[in-house]
């Protein structure tokens, strides 16, 4: 659950809990206090909210079955792709200026 709670405003989490996950809010409220537990259900619409990759890393702790190696990695790449991109928009836009200082 802290994992959860670390990606919530401090203001109001359970109200935003409640928004992500159409969790009741006295339930969001109970877990994010530490009074009840996540069920199947709630875990559920954690992983299917907003905050779904979190939780999920969360609830995988150490473990490093392969599917989850190569979700990590796939992870990786997209995150190396973006960089790229990003890095090639710059190469750009520093190709353009440098042409628009030569004229």
């Amino acid at each position: 659950m802290q994992a959860v709670q670390d990606k919530l405003p401090k203001a109001k989490p359970a109200q935003h809990l409640n928004i992500l996950t159409d969790v009741p809010i006295s339930t969001c409220e109970k877990l994010l206090a530490g009074q009840r537990g996540e069920s199947a259900e709630t875990l559920i619409a954690f992983l299917r909210s907003d905050l779904g990759r979190d939780v999920l890393f969360a609830l995988m702790g150490d473990a490093r079955p392969a599917w989850f190696v190569r979700y990590c990695k796939q992870l990786d790449v997209n995150a190396a792709r973006r960089q790229l991109a990003e890095s090639q928009r710059l190469i750009e836009q520093l190709q353009r200026e440098a042409s628009e200082g030569e004229g």
